[in-house]
């Protein structure tokens, strides 16, 4: 938008004010060296010049002007509104002189409107605002302003000038603001959004990137805007106006109707009855290219770090599928990648799906970081929209060194992406006191989690699908982007018990049985010990870095390296719940005098976290169910209860005998060695004993994570 049509109209105008193409050239590289790329375009101006060129002198002769009816006609009507001093559109003072001496118009007796003078007087300025999906607009907005004032002014202009006139007029209720500018490459860009960057580094980013400065006024930071700033107002959901009923009162609007508790300036973000925005596009047969592109800039995923603020972008162009009904999960898992063709969606397989929950599906996404100069984009970038564009990729080895400026110098994410199946669940989760807030505090206290048993988060990501049904209608979605680690993949601690405790006998093929006897025949008692102790000190490391609950209700949500030797958590949304509550220390009146209630200790400093149902099974699974099956292990630990304590002990030095130990009673073995092996094996039947049927010292070691981690302590090793 802005870069070929409207500006070779503009140059058009001004030439037949009287303008020179090439000083309209000249003026328009200074101010927008990407505009006017079309050739088509460059031709047809380089005509007009020449058309003008023959009518405008007084010899021109009147069969000339017959022949050119249609040029001549617009040069007189150029030269007459010239002379009947019209009003026209002014950016601001310095502005103004550069327009007149364009349109040669005289200075006297200029009127102007209230939003002119506020430009005049540089209260007001005037910034480009694309609605993605939509149209590119032109907005005033205050010169200096918070970052929620800009907000809510970009919001109330796509309100009162597009969404009231839609077929069902809504106002927005969730959107995001991005921040770029003219003169840099429009991916190279910022969100304006607590949720994806913290105030502090929101500022920082902006002053670093465009210069934009900002000072402390009211206790808030207000930003100076100028007019080289393009916005865009990413809309992910609205609230609908009702149907205009009979008893409307007449000249009442749907919009006026609706909100009378919701008009401008009311946060509508958790209105109850938002709905989903979507937006129509129908794809031209004959298109060399797609033309989404063209309402969007680019149909890349785009992302930002939690941390540094720094933006991201998918190394190809892709869009996802959705469906209306959240429950239809295979309508999630279409994917296109195309670039520079008309979109095309293919079947599950070529969307790197990693897995698939209640809640959301995971996709797998390579990005790089943004640059200032588009060096960041290659063969698999749209040629459309680009705001500078290299014709050779830049040497990251020449970049600066200063870690602000060099984007380029960082790792690019390969990561995987969490999209959350319906509107409810992308709102929910992007909760401060959910999963998408509770990742950037993990992410920001990633000091604590040097073990990496943790999931490491990157940042959010904003992402189009289109409905699987009807690919004429898309959506934008939040996504919540992880490090993809191929260590761990998609290995979840439920598949690693299925094939810890599978027959090798039931398995039909032989690399796969082999595989499988090898892991099993290497799982040995230290093993076990190391794979819980792992997955309790990921317990504890989630204590460490404030996370106050942890949904261990199934195994899906701990990933299992492929050397079974460590777990990292995912999943983590903190049940809704901050950190550690401690109590109130206000001060209360009793009596005509303050007082202070009674002390209370603080709630102890451990993880909200189920530790009686699934660590136990795990458990047993892992010392009795090796190669043996569920059905086994639920058969044995029955005879184990019913048994006399002896005899429990006797059945479980059996089995683990049989487990871990396999050729020790048959082989002709040294009388030390098979003693060793006994005491090892009796310690460990001890141990289990008493942790299965909770005796003393483990009566309560499923109470919190510190009683397990002692527990798991003591399992004797060999």
């Amino acid at each position: 938008a802005g870069q070929n049509r409207s500006a070779a109209l503009a140059a058009a105008t001004l030439m037949l004010h009287g303008k020179p193409l090439e000083d309209i050239l000249r003026h328009c590289a200074r101010q927008r060296p990407f505009v006017l790329e079309n050739v088509g375009f460059q031709r047809q101006l380089v005509e007009l010049e020449a058309i003008i060129c023959k009518l405008k002198p007084r010899n021109a002769t009147q069969l000339l002007r017959d022949q050119l009816t249609s040029h001549w006609d617009l040069i007189k009507q150029a030269k007459s509104s010239s002379e009947q001093n019209k009003r026209f559109r002014i950016m601001d003072g310095s502005e103004d002189e550069k327009l007149m001496a364009l349109t040669n118009r005289p200075k006297a007796s200029l009127s102007y409107s209230e939003s002119e003078g506020e430009l005049l007087a540089g209260t007001k300025v005037e910034v480009e605002l694309l609605i993605p999906g939509l149209c590119t607009m032109e907005v005033r907005i205050p010169t200096e302003c918070t970052i929620a004032t800009l907000k809510q002014s970009l919001v109330q202009h796509a309100n009162t000038n597009l969404l009231r006139y839609d077929e069902h007029p809504s106002k927005i209720a969730k959107a995001w603001v991005v921040l770029a500018m003219f003169g840099y490459d429009d991916m190279y860009d910022v969100p304006l959004e607590v949720e994806a960057v913290e105030m502090k580094v929101q500022l920082k980013r902006i002053k670093q990137m465009f210069g934009l400065t900002a000072r402390l006024k009211d206790g808030e930071p207000h930003v100076t805007w100028n007019e080289r700033c393009r916005f865009a107002l990413v809309i992910f959901s609205v609230v609908r106006a009702p149907a205009v009923s009979e008893s409307v009162p007449n000249g009442a609007t749907e919009m006026e109707i609706d909100l009378g508790a919701t008009g401008d300036g009311v946060d509508l973000s958790k209105h109850p009855d938002q709905v989903p925005w979507t937006f129509v596009h129908e794809e031209r047969p004959n298109a060399p290219a797609t033309l989404l592109q063209n309402t969007l800039r680019s149909t890349h995923l785009r992302a930002w770090d939690f941390v540094t603020g720094e933006s991201l972008a998918s190394k190809l162009p892709i869009v996802f599928s959705f469906a209306e009904d959240p429950r239809d999960k295979r309508a999630f898992m279409r994917v296109s990648r195309c670039a520079d063709q008309l979109l095309q969606f293919h079947a599950p397989g070529e969307g790197d799906i990693l897995g698939m929950g209640e809640n959301a599906i995971v996709h797998r996404v390579q990005l790089s970081f943004t640059q200032a100069d588009g060096g960041h984009r290659d063969e698999h970038w749209t040629k459309v929209n680009v705001g500078l564009e290299n014709q050779q990729p830049k040497d990251k080895s020449s970049n600066n060194s200063d870690e602000d400026d060099n984007d380029s110098s960082h790792e690019d994410w390969d990561a995987a992406v969490k999209r959350p199946f319906s509107l409810g669940k992308m709102l929910v989760f992007l909760q401060h006191s959910s999963e998408a807030g509770l990742a950037k505090r993990l992410r920001l206290a990633n000091l604590l989690n040097s073990d990496k048993r943790v999931l490491y988060f990157y940042g959010l990501g904003l992402g189009l699908s289109t409905d699987a049904y009807n690919t004429n209608q898309y959506k934008f979605e939040l996504m919540l982007l992880a490090k993809y680690c191929e260590t761990f993949s998609t290995y979840t601690m439920r598949c690693f018990m299925d094939e810890y405790t599978t027959a090798q006998s039931s398995v039909t093929n032989v690399a796969q049985r082999l595989s499988l006897k090898k892991m099993q025949s290497d799982f040995s008692i230290t093993s076990v010990k190391v794979f819980l102790v792992s997955l309790l000190n990921g317990f504890r490391d989630l204590t460490l870095m404030g996370v106050q609950a942890f949904d261990f209700n199934h195994l899906n949500n701990v990933l299992v390296s492929r050397d079974y030797q460590s777990v990292r958590l995912i999943d983590i949304d903190g049940n809704a719940q901050g950190s550690i509550d401690y109590p109130s220390l206000q001060k209360t009146f009793a009596n005509g005098k303050m007082t202070r209630p009674p002390a209370k200790p603080p709630q102890k400093p451990c993880l909200h976290v189920d530790l009686n149902i699934l660590l136990p099974s795990v458990i047993e699974q892992l010392i009795l169910g090796k190669g043996r099956g569920r059905s086994f292990v639920s058969n044995t630990r029955s005879e184990i209860w019913r048994a006399k304590e002896e005899d429990g002990k006797a059945i479980i030095r059996g089995v683990l005998m049989e487990n871990f130990y396999p050729g020790v009673e048959n082989q002709a073995a040294e009388v030390e060695v098979k003693g060793k092996e006994q005491i090892h094996v009796t310690k460990v039947a001890e141990w289990f004993y008493a942790l299965l049927k909770k005796q003393s010292p483990w009566t309560n070691w499923t109470n919190d994570i510190y009683d397990a981690m002692r527990c798991i302590d003591h399992l004797p090793i060999s």
